[in-house]
């Protein structure tokens, strides 16, 4: 049983004639005929008998169209989600990210996917650096976003996502009420009982010990932990913007900057096996809205 068989059985039930069907379909009316004898071999009989000079269906046919109409209508919506899965427009799509990559502008784009691109589905997987790499290796996801730099030489990247890192304390540190620019990086390191120490990348972790004396009151958290700290208790820590933004516009944070304070970011890197030509439709949705919105962009 064919397909273009089923077409023909439709259309001559529908128009009640093979010369129409023919017509409608661009090809010779023994095509049309052919076709239907060879579906009525499958079907063990006649689906048509000639009542004057139309084709009306025998009981066989008239019990076997409404499965033949159902079948079109099943082919029909699987040709329409191939197309679309083959746009973009649909799909599924694996990625795997930092845990503290999981809110702020990784929210942000997220949310604008489900909202141009409701039907992709998005499966979110976290992990560190390697434990991302070792799913891209995997197979497990698509597309990994991972902090720079990376050695892995079959990776590749395919955009950057820059995060400003900032100095943030409760409003009761020692230099939250001085005017920014009247103090130094080593005044905020010094004042802050404790420094807590945050690994962000090499370049940050590096530049934060060069600036804290030795045997000065530190502590080494995760990001999280830290911000918690900093809210409920005490001390100073260097944060991603975006982690910390609605706490300094409620108040319940300040940003300290020290005169001589360098440009310092978390770079977050989109990176695949593949090459983005390469890439699932609906990997390369989520690219393009991850490149087309204003996070990471400094």
């Amino acid at each position: 049983m064919e397909i273009n068989q089923l077409i023909a059985f439709e259309l001559v039930s529908r128009l009640g004639s093979y010369s129409k069907a023919s017509r409608y379909l661009d090809v010779s009316q023994p095509t049309v005929s052919l076709r239907i004898k060879e579906l009525e071999k499958d079907v063990g009989g006649y689906l048509f008998v000639r009542a004057g000079k139309q084709m009306e269906l025998t009981d066989l046919g008239k019990g076997f169209l409404p499965y033949a109409r159902q079948a079109l209508e099943v082919l029909h919506k699987g040709r329409e989600r191939a197309l679309s899965i083959q746009e973009g427009k649909r799909g599924e799509i694996t990625i795997g990210t930092l845990p503290t990559f999981t809110s702020g502008h990784f929210t942000s784009i997220v949310s604008e996917m489900y909202t141009t691109f409701p039907d992709i589905q998005i499966a979110i997987h976290t992990g560190h650096n390697q434990q991302i790499i070792d799913m891209l290796y995997d197979g497990s996801i698509k597309l990994g976003m991972i902090t720079l730099p990376f050695f892995n030489k079959d990776l590749r990247k395919l955009h950057t996502i820059k995060e400003p890192l900032v100095f943030v304390a409760r409003r009761d540190q020692p230099l939250s009420g001085m005017k920014d620019g009247s103090y130094r990086v080593e005044d905020v390191f010094e004042s802050s009982k404790p420094y807590i120490m945050t690994d962000w990348s090499e370049e940050s972790k590096h530049w934060q010990r060069t600036h804290m004396s030795f045997g000065s009151d530190s502590i080494e958290l995760p990001p999280a932990t830290a911000l918690e700290f900093v809210q409920n208790y005490s001390g100073t820590a260097l944060l991603i913007e975006s982690m910390v933004s609605a706490f300094l516009e409620e108040g319940r944070l300040v940003q300290l900057n020290p005169i001589d304070m360098p440009a310092l970011y978390r770079e977050v890197a989109v990176v695949s096996l593949d090459s983005e030509q390469s890439l699932p439709p609906a990997a390369r949705r989520f690219l393009e809205t991850v490149r087309s919105g204003s996070w990471g962009q400094v």
